[in-house]
Parts: structure tokens; sequence; C-alpha cells
């Protein structure tokens, strides 16, 4: 019985969430789920408590945070999935939300992250720290136990696919996560992709292990192909993007990557935790 309720809760959610409808500034945007994940809903309470502490970000907002459909029916009954390692999310960033970019000025976008994601990445670093703290505190809170959050190296890539409307640059990042002393360090592979949706600026990023980086690099490519064919083009021309301190979005955008990217740390880390003391 336990069995077949687990499938009827996939199916219902496969079915339910194969494309959701976003307002962004007022746009509507059809975002489709990446294949094999579905977003996290109220209904999958811890899970959805930690992403929401995780996503806390005054420089952006989060629209969906996504795992692995496998996974649906154990979030359902309240509890942290024990391997949730591959997730995807998807953001904006606050400022631009209510700005139109067109294809010219999204060019210009694109060729910052070019000329300096080397740069912004390693200033990145340098920050962290700060907001790792923050993110530590808070995630603590929720889930009343002391954990810390770390990172000791992040490894930037240069960016390995671009089209007019879209650029992606992928990183590792060596972190680690403590709870209530007990510590354990990985390596996540990760992948942000930046496309203009209808105008729309979003931030779709996609993580795993450290052996997961082609993975992240394809299934990064895939939704972002998927959400731009599900949406309108964005105009040749804009005023959106005069005056826009590129480098600024870049790195808030980064910063969001990698704390939700430290989320799988915690996913991992606490439920083990959980069971021990359990």
């Amino acid at each position: 019985m336990k069995n077949i309720l687990s499938i009827i809760v996939l199916l219902i959610f496969t079915e339910s969430v194969y494309a959701d409808t976003f307002y962004v500034g007022g746009k509507q945007l059809n975002i489709p789920s990446p294949n094999g994940f579905s977003p996290v809903t109220e209904q999958m309470d811890a899970v959805y408590r930690l992403s929401l502490q995780m996503a806390a970000d005054p420089m952006s907002d989060q629209l969906a945070y996504y795992i692995p459909e496998s996974e649906i029916p154990v979030a359902m009954a309240g509890e942290i999935p024990l391997h949730l390692q591959r997730f995807f999310y998807l953001k904006v960033d606050k400022k631009l939300k209510d700005t139109v970019l067109g294809s010219k000025e999204f060019a210009e976008f694109k060729s910052v992250i070019k000329r300096q994601n080397t740069e912004i990445l390693k200033l990145v670093e340098s920050k962290i720290s700060n907001v790792l703290k923050e993110t530590s505190n808070r995630v603590s809170k929720e889930l009343d136990v002391n954990l810390a959050l770390q990172l000791s190296q992040m490894v930037p890539l240069d960016p390995h696919y671009e089209t007019d409307n879209a650029i992606a640059y992928s990183m590792y990042l060596n972190g680690g996560v403590e709870v209530e002393g007990e510590k354990e360090d990985i390596i996540v592979s990760g992948t942000v992709t930046i496309v203009n949706v209808a105008g729309k600026i979003l931030l779709l990023v996609c993580g795993g292990p450290q052996e997961d980086l082609e993975w992240t690099r394809n299934a990064s490519k895939a939704w972002a192909d998927s959400v731009m064919a599900s949406n309108s083009e964005p105009p040749a021309r804009s005023p959106g993007g005069r005056g826009m301190d590129w480098n600024r979005v870049i790195e808030k955008g980064i910063v969001g990557a990698i704390t939700v990217g430290l989320m799988a740390l915690i996913f991992g880390v606490f439920s083990r935790f959980k069971k021990k003391k359990g």
C-alpha cells in the first residue's frame, strides 16, 4: 500500500507541475520543470522550510527550487531525503525583474561575463564568509540545531555555452557543513545559465556532486532550451540596460548560487544526523 501511495503522489506531481506560470515584473512566463524534477511545495514541509532559509537573499527572489521526482514521496512525508544531491533552482534579480532587456543590451551583459567572470568570482569568494555565516544562523534556528556552513575553495570555469539569449558557466565548490560537532566535506559542481526570456533575465542553476559537472551542463542546457522555447523572444532593443551595474548583478547571482549549492551538503548531513540520533 505504501508503494502504491508513493506512486500516486509521484504521478500527481509530475503531471501538475510540467509547466508553472510565474509573473516577473508583470510579465507572464511559462517555466517547464527540468526533466525528472519537480518544484518544492509547502506540502514538503521540512524541505520547503529549509529551502526558504537557504534562499533568503535581499538582492534576488527565488521563484522555485526543484528536487528529483523520485524524492517527492519522502519530502511529502515531511522528511528530508537522505541522498538529495542533484537540484535545480530559479531566481530573478530584484533590480532587474521590472526591467525589459533587449537582445542588444543582453549582448553587452554577456560580454562582461566573458571578460570578467573569473575576477568577479574571486571577488565573491572573498566576501562569501559573511553570507554563509548569516545563512548558517537562519538554518540553525529553523532546524533547531547548531549548524555551520563553510566554503574553503571556489574554482571558476570559463563560459562554455552561449546563444543570443543565453550564456552558461560552471564552477566547483569545495565546502563543508558541521552539525552539532559532526563535520562533512564535499565538492559540489554547478552550472549557472543566465537567460533572456521575453526581455526578463532569469538565473537557472543546476548542481550536483563533483563528478556530475557534465551532467549539470547538459541538464542546464536542456532546461534553458525548454524555458526559452516556452516563451516569446526578447525585443531587439530596449532602454532597460542603460546604466546597469552588470558586475553587481553577476556577483549577487553567484552568491545565491553558492549558498543554494551548499544546500546539498545540508540535506545529506542533516538527514544522516537525524537518522543517527533517531
